[in-house]
């Protein structure tokens, strides 16, 4: 029986086990490879990484921490959750015949974002190629920007990255039909719209250079921010619990305490509503754990792991 299961080894899934390890708790991660945070090749917004940081390098740190403190972590995919009531949670895995048992669960299973398939994009991610104009606006700074997605959602972004950069171009790579109102606005705004998909980037070891698109023509731009709709809330395995969400997926907490409204089940991270930002992740998982190990001390387990 472990007092807390950890859905998802992500940034905020790995501060609540390094919080909660450090409590001298029973804790297990099980996750998946892959996640947002391990496109992000460098965070350059958080506290005493003035350089930057890759999401891979502060998970291999983060998980390294929390087993240093006694966390245990299980590669495999979680397929069902079952409450067993007052006695806690049943966590079934794919690859194993029996569940495991938990007092307490935290989801932090995060977003899956629907990334194009053009040539170099993989590359670039992180370095010269975004997704969130919060974290990374500022690296857009009188750089030639393109905001390649869908309309109208791609004018929004537009929209963030004007206060960086007046050099924005607007690909519509996903073709969506541009009503005539939208047009308008374009215009007012003095956007410059593309209605045609990029085919491939040429880059310098991740700093982008040119978008090829599919006319042929080749623009100069030397940042460009992704903005295309579809982004998944990993939140699928919470539906036989009847937790509630918000009406775009995400989890609805106790901003508090982090905790959902189904008993002793807490959630953290990006598939939360807020920001999406590690810093914010971090804070999400650390708050839980307190109230974890408050919850389970008032319920009278007090023996230490």
């Amino acid at each position: 029986m472990y007092d807390t299961i950890i859905v998802g080894g992500g940034i905020g899934g790995l501060q609540t086990a390094i919080q909660l390890a450090r409590s001298m708790r029973r804790v297990a991660v099980i996750d998946t490879p892959g996640g947002r945070s391990t496109v992000a090749k460098s965070y350059r917004n958080i506290l005493g990484f003035e350089d930057g940081v890759s999401g891979v390098s502060l998970r291999r740190q983060g998980r390294k921490q929390a087993a240093k403190y006694g966390a245990v972590f299980f590669a495999d995919e979680v397929v069902k959750l079952e409450s067993q009531g007052k006695a806690g949670f049943l966590v079934h895995r794919r690859n194993a015949v029996q569940p495991l048992e938990c007092r307490t669960l935290v989801m932090a299973t995060g977003i899956k974002d629907p990334f194009p398939a053009i040539p170099g994009i993989e590359e670039c991610l992180g370095t010269s190629i975004f997704l969130c104009p919060d974290c990374d606006g500022y690296e857009t700074i009188e750089q030639r920007t393109a905001v390649i997605g869908a309309v109208p959602q791609a004018i929004e972004m537009a929209d963030e990255l004007t206060f960086y950069t007046s050099k924005i171009y607007i690909i519509n790579h996903e073709q969506v039909p541009v009503q005539p109102e939208l047009r308008k606005t374009l215009s007012e705004k003095g956007y410059t719209l593309l209605e045609v998909a990029v085919e491939r980037m040429l880059h310098d070891e991740g700093r982008l250079r040119q978008l090829i698109l599919a006319t042929g023509e080749h623009l100069d731009v030397t940042r460009a921010f992704l903005s295309f709709p579809g982004a998944q809330v990993q939140t699928a395995l919470l539906k036989p619990l009847s937790v509630r969400l918000n009406p775009k997926g995400h989890v609805l907490t106790n901003p508090r305490t982090k905790e959902t409204d189904h008993p002793n089940l807490w959630a953290v991270g990006d598939i939360v509503e807020h920001s999406q930002q590690v810093a914010i992740a971090m804070g999400d998982g650390a708050q839980a754990a307190i109230w974890i190990q408050k919850r389970l001390r008032e319920q009278g387990f007090t023996e230490r792991r």
